[in-house]
């Protein structure tokens, strides 16, 4: 994992982004770089349930007790008012010395608060497959690089799921230090994104058998309305990859994915019609009405799809 905390330390920080893991780790590094010492007295955590402007304010301003620095914690509060924002800005202002404020912001209550941004996003394929390589040298462990490859694909990019397969293949790898793309395969777990990306390949391909496998695969975990939202997710990214002039990056952040996502979408919409995607799409919504208004059994109406989908041209 890379490192977000660099010394001096400043007196405030907004940390934003949905990778919860990271997160954690952003709050463990302020912790060890403060100060471990009677952390009981030296750190105190705010959320919605004992958020209060004028206490983190008075928290801030206490002096640190035998350790360099205070750590005041203010963790994704929901219900904020322009008093309290106002409040917050004046300290802000002038900071204490002594205290490191850290701000947890993803509900972007306080985009007004000077202060040293850190963004946790979700890694992208190089920062990914550094972080396996360097976690499977430490073990002795040598993974191909198609395993690698393979590993991000079926969690994802989903890091809370990579670091818990990591740990089942080290373990697995034991004494023959190697790991290859067959272990993957065997041991690994695929996430419900890149199952409905093979299902949709199969489609694409007019591969039926094929296709039919994977979804009883995905109704084996799933249910068939889960089913059903992970199609219609799924087509829509391909109609807007198809479409979109925007280049993957661009299209990531519009569509709050991964830029990898994008550029697979791509490759996969190249074997559709852009008429072809929103006939699938309103074929996607019509079956889930049906569904859910008591017209159509669940699991009769998933197998209905995929396989008028099959019959598209």
């Amino acid at each position: 994992m890379k490192k977000y905390v660099s010394l001096p330390l400043k007196n405030l920080y907004r940390v934003i982004g949905n990778d919860f893991i990271q997160i954690d780790e952003v709050l463990n590094e302020f912790k060890n770089a403060c100060g471990d010492s009677f952390s009981e007295l030296n750190q105190t955590m705010f959320d919605d349930e004992n958020f209060s402007i004028d206490e983190i304010i008075s928290a801030c301003n206490q002096v640190p007790f035998l350790t360099e620095k205070r750590l005041v914690i203010l963790k994704d509060v929901s219900k904020v008012t322009e008093g309290d924002k106002q409040k917050l800005s004046e300290y802000a202002k002038n900071p204490n010395k002594d205290c490191v404020l850290v701000i947890i912001d993803n509900n972007k209550n306080f985009l007004s608060i000077k202060a040293e941004l850190i963004e946790c996003k979700p890694l992208n394929f190089s920062e990914l497959s550094k972080m396996i390589t360097d976690y499977f040298l430490s073990l002795n462990i040598v993974i191909e690089s198609s395993a690698i490859k393979l590993l991000i694909e079926n969690c994802s990019f989903n890091l809370s799921k990579l670091m818990m397969e990591l740990k089942k293949l080290g373990d697995y790898a034991g004494k023959s230090g190697k790991i290859d793309s067959e272990d993957v395969k065997n041991l690994v777990t695929k996430n419900d994104d890149y199952t409905v990306f093979e299902l949709s390949d199969a489609i694409s391909k007019k591969q039926s058998e094929k296709a039919i496998k994977t979804l009883e695969l995905m109704l084996e975990n799933s249910e068939p309305l889960m089913v059903i939202s992970l199609l219609a997710g799924h087509f829509r990214r391909l109609f807007f990859a198809k479409i979109s002039n925007e280049s993957s990056l661009e299209l990531s952040k519009i569509l709050g994915v991964k830029e990898y996502a994008i550029i697979k979408a791509r490759e996969q919409a190249e074997n559709y019609t852009a008429i072809t995607l929103k006939k699938i799409i309103e074929l996607i919504l019509n079956t889930e009405y049906l569904i859910k208004s008591g017209q159509m059994n669940a699991i009769n109406g998933v197998h209905y799809l995929i396989f008028s989908i099959l019959e598209m041209k």
